[in-house]
């Protein structure tokens, strides 16, 4: 059976497509200039984490308004989708960024603060929020279900503010794409929203 892909590199919701997505990703309108008058660029990436160390001198408590215990840095993958039905179909093969990142507590904590400077699609910006475990071995051991939020700022023109959530997990294996136990996508799927002044 045929499957479309479509690189989803900047998603417009809900932008003028009454009878959905084209079929042919070749004839859909450039996603750019359909927004061009528009105030916001959606974008949806996987983060890889690349790196987990103690924190050093970019995890100040001074600047990041609290005190980490682990810095972690991360690439970020454009999502492949298949267009029919929004099926993730790649989430490993386009590098789209990468994120430099603090936090202050371990991922089954209930709530774990959040700092970030990152570029991704050219843009670069600064977050600050928070993790929330979900669940622990959820949905089965060895996983643990997760959400986080950035809060965007320092963002390249022309966009004045943005937002980062993910739907998150952790695993055994903390480092890299191959999750223990096998077969998730970790840690992130990450949404981000830019805005650009009315």
């Amino acid at each position: 059976m045929h499957r479309t892909r479509a690189l989803i590199v900047v998603v417009i919701l809900g932008a003028g497509y009454a009878g959905g997505l084209p079929a042919n990703p070749a004839a859909a309108p450039d996603a750019g200039a359909a927004n061009a008058a528009g105030i916001e660029d959606i974008y949806v990436f996987r983060s890889l984490r690349e790196s987990r160390s103690a924190p050093g001198a970019f995890c100040d408590a001074a600047k990041i308004g609290f005190t980490a215990i682990r810095e972690d840095r991360y690439s970020f993958k454009a999502v492949v989708t298949r267009a029919p039905d929004g099926k993730v179909v790649d989430a490993r093969t386009h590098q789209a960024g990468t994120l430099h990142a603090c936090f202050d507590g371990t991922p089954g904590d209930p709530d774990v603060n959040f700092y970030a400077e990152g570029v991704f699609a050219g843009v670069t910006a600064t977050g600050k929020g928070k993790c929330t475990a979900i669940a622990a071995d959820f949905p089965e051991a060895g996983i643990t279900s997760l959400r986080c939020f950035l809060k965007l700022s320092n963002l390249s023109p022309p966009y004045v503010a943005g937002l980062l959530t993910t739907n998150s997990i952790t695993s055994r294996q903390q480092i890299g794409d191959q999750s223990d136990p096998p077969g998730y996508t970790q840690p992130s799927i990450a949404t981000i929203r830019l805005w650009r002044k009315r």
